[in-house]
């Protein structure tokens, strides 16, 4: 006789939750990457400008040149201020995916440790009843004599 879990399917569709759960964290790890490293190569870019700026102070500039690279900086900050907002957004989305993943882990082991306990009390039952058979047997066997 052949063990059969009676919330099998209930299962299955737990752990295609569970994947799928992987999959869109997995997208929301990769997705808060990228918008990490555009916003660290923005603040890069920023502190490159910043040093050239320093450099060219002590040398000697236009008041031209400060006013450009004033609105420079000021193009630069609010795009990292942009980015910083989007990374923010990508990290507590990926987060949340996280928690989601972790709810659907759960869910999935409990169905899996279900599974487990009724394949044990399963086999149990099946030698309990090869058991009973063979006493019966034994028994038949020694009525016979």
């Amino acid at each position: 006789m052949n063990f059969h879990f009676s919330l099998h399917k209930v299962m299955d569709l737990k752990e295609r939750e569970k994947k799928e759960g992987q999959s869109m964290y997995a997208m929301a790890v990769q997705d808060f990457e990228q918008k990490a490293t555009v916003l660290y190569n923005l603040l890069k870019t920023k502190e490159t400008l910043e040093a050239d700026a320093r450099e060219r102070i002590v040398s000697g500039i236009l008041i031209r040149d400060i006013q450009q690279q004033e609105s420079q900086f000021l193009r630069l900050q609010n795009e990292i201020n942009q980015q910083q907002q989007k990374t923010n957004m990508a990290r507590h989305q990926m987060q949340l995916k996280q928690h989601e993943l972790m709810e659907r882990t759960v869910e999935f082991k409990k169905y899996e440790k279900m599974k487990n306990i009724k394949r044990s009390q399963f086999v149990e039952e099946q030698k309990q009843s090869e058991r009973k058979m063979m006493d019966e047997l034994s028994t038949m066997m020694y009525a016979k004599r």
